[in-house]
């Protein structure tokens, strides 16, 4: 689940929820946003009385026992809400209200005059690059971000009102020291109900730093798709798996057709525990690769005898997706099979009679010892052909090619179907390729239709089209 930092009104501190569609936090608590009046206790404390409740100087007016009269260095002026250092790297949003902003400050950029800003302090643990960005579904709202020095008041480091021309969203990319405090400050063109989402994290593969690599091209040709997460950065994190500091890598695509797809990093050549999540672009085809809320799908494990994460989702035809290779603990190189999911037995056609040039190739499944049965059948006599099957291990070694074993049910006295029975000699990702023999014999020569059935240890498989001719 993606985590929500709610925040309180006026200058109070913000406390952790996460809001359901009415508003109400799923944890038994209120949206801060609906609660403006009630007192607020800062991080570590618990008794409203304590000394440290108030603490004139440290930059935040927490009321009632600050005030401009008594703390005009906290209070006098705009007032920081809270802090989000925390948020910093993670798969966490802060998610702000503009009726909680005051209009104080006069920003360097952008047209929404005097508008409130909700100001925002944050420590970086780090010395580099930081991005910030509103640039996320939830933010459907002109913004204009700012980053200082310190304090409100402090020395502009940079100021953007558009991340990308005709969007809603801001972005910017500000140098920052370890144990520096900085303040950022996020306006809207709406004073009343403006609500925008807030990330922060250090530049990476959404940015160009590291490995991407668009494989649109590839999809459904067969191939495995090699990450090199060593190679990489550590800038977006999944919703599952553990909180590790971990580079990732990103494969980007555009989905060929409607369809539930598979991912899995099962394969001999995987050096590390993998952790695999999926983005999904804007309708727009706006991609919102650094956005935690556009994931669609996380999985850290699946495979059978614990070979690494299976990840599946739906997926829009046309539509942009990144699916990230992260690490569970660690970084190494990874060999990622992606394609469409069916379940045994499947129908599909090959697109001609070549016997060199078109095959057709399905992923499943097995487990060490487990008994597996493959067969290819006809399914009309108008579209009936002379098919074989071919079954590779999980190292992509030939184990058999099939032809010519049973009857086929719409069959041309001529012609049989392949079949094939086996036990696994180790537990991994199978394949089974489909194509005609090379005599091509076709009743249709422009296609040829059949049905794939595969079971493991006699239950129907579930299947993965990775190259469909």
């Amino acid at each position: 689940m993606l985590a929500v930092i709610a925040v309180g009104a006026g200058c109070e501190q913000g406390s952790v929820a996460s809001p359901d569609a009415d508003g109400d936090s799923e944890d038994g608590g209120t949206d801060s946003s609906t609660d403006a009046g009630a007192d607020a206790v800062p991080d570590g404390s618990t008794d409203p009385d304590a000394e440290a409740i108030a603490q004139c100087g440290d930059g935040f007016c927490t009321r009632p026992h600050e005030s401009a009269e008594s703390c005009p260095d906290d209070c006098a002026g705009c007032n920081l809400l809270t802090d989000i250092t925390g948020i910093i790297g993670t798969a966490e949003l802060f998610y702000g209200y503009s009726v909680l902003g005051t209009d104080f400050e006069t920003l360097g950029c952008g047209g929404l005059g005097e508008a409130r800003e909700v100001s925002l302090s944050f420590t970086p643990g780090f010395t580099g690059d930081l991005v910030l960005s509103t640039r996320h579904p939830s933010t459907r709202i002109a913004t204009v971000l700012e980053v200082r020095e310190g304090r409100c008041d402090g020395a502009p480091l940079g100021c953007n009102d558009e991340a990308t021309a005709g969007a809603t969203g801001s972005r910017l990319t500000i140098p920052v020291e370890a144990g520096t405090r900085y303040v950022a400050l996020v306006e809207t063109a709406d004073d009343e109900a403006g609500v925008f989402a807030l990330g922060a994290h250090r530049p990476g593969v959404c940015e160009g730093v590291g490995t991407t690599v668009d494989i649109t091209a590839d999809l459904l040709g067969g191939r495995r798709f090699q990450a090199d997460t060593t190679a990489s950065t550590s800038s977006v994190a999944g919703s599952c798996g553990p909180a590790v500091d971990s580079p990732e890598a990103r494969l980007t695509f555009t989905a060929p057709r409607n369809g539930r797809m598979i991912g899995t990093t099962a394969h001999p050549s995987t050096t590390f525990d993998a952790v695999l999540h999926v983005r999904e672009h804007e309708i727009d085809g706006t991609s919102t690769c650094d956005s935690p809320e556009s994931e669609i799908a996380c999985a850290t494990d699946g495979a059978p005898g614990g070979l690494g994460p299976v990840v599946r989702f739906e997926a829009q035809g046309r539509r942009g997706y990144d699916l990230f290779v992260d690490g569970a603990s660690g970084a190494g190189q990874a060999t990622l099979t992606l394609g469409y999911a069916a379940t045994s037995p499947a129908r599909a056609n090959l697109r001609g009679c070549d016997f060199e040039t078109l095959r057709d190739q399905f992923a499943f499944f097995a487990q060490d010892g487990q008994s597996v049965f493959v067969t290819v059948d006809t399914v009309d006599a108008d579209t009936a052909a002379d098919t074989r099957l071919l079954v590779r291990t999980p190292d992509g070694a030939e184990l058999h090619e099939a032809d010519d074993d049973v009857d086929c049910t719409f069959d041309p006295p001529r012609w049989n179907c392949p079949q094939y029975t086996f036990t696994a000699g180790t537990t991994g990702l199978f394949t089974v390729e489909i194509y005609v023999g090379s005599s091509e014999e076709c009743y249709d020569r422009s296609r040829a239709n059949y049905e794939l059935t595969v079971t493991v240890a006699g239950v129907q498989a579930e299947l993965i089209l990775i190259r469909d001719q």
